[in-house]
């Protein structure tokens, strides 16, 4: 798998969050939008890949790009923010256990935000840079 994992452990680390069980988003989070969507709901997605020929352990051999995407369901969008913010602080900085033994950090790289409107809810987009090692 050309993301080692990273998807996976990003979804298990937000879901074992203290902070992110107390919302009522624990048990939306997902790695493609379900064909019956529950909205408010994040989805994790692979955005680009890097990877270099030097195969060293001490140095990060592949770059990934991670989106979380919050949609939110309320035109006010208040909920999509906290819950962007709860996500940044679940994983920004934190080092993640992939497959084949490998570690990827990850760290935030930007957000793009929607403008609110009367008949279209605020959603929130992170991206994550996880540079792996290992």
């Amino acid at each position: 798998m050309a993301d080692f994992g990273a998807l996976n452990a990003l979804r298990k680390t937000l879901i074992e969050n203290q902070e992110i069980q107390q919302t009522n988003f624990r048990e939306n989070i997902y790695l493609a939008v379900p064909p019956a969507a529950n909205l408010p709901l994040v989805v994790l997605e692979l955005e680009e890949v890097w990877t270099s020929m030097k195969l060293d352990p001490q140095h990060a051999n592949t770059r990934l790009k991670l989106k979380a995407s919050i949609l939110s369901g309320v035109p006010t969008g208040r909920d999509s923010l906290q819950m962007a913010e709860s996500i940044r602080k679940a994983v920004d900085g934190k080092i993640l256990s992939l497959q084949e033994g490998k570690r990827g950090i990850v760290r935030l790289s930007g957000s793009v935000m929607d403008t609110a409107a009367a008949n279209k809810p605020r959603n929130i987009h992170q991206y994550y840079d996880v540079l792996i090692r290992g």
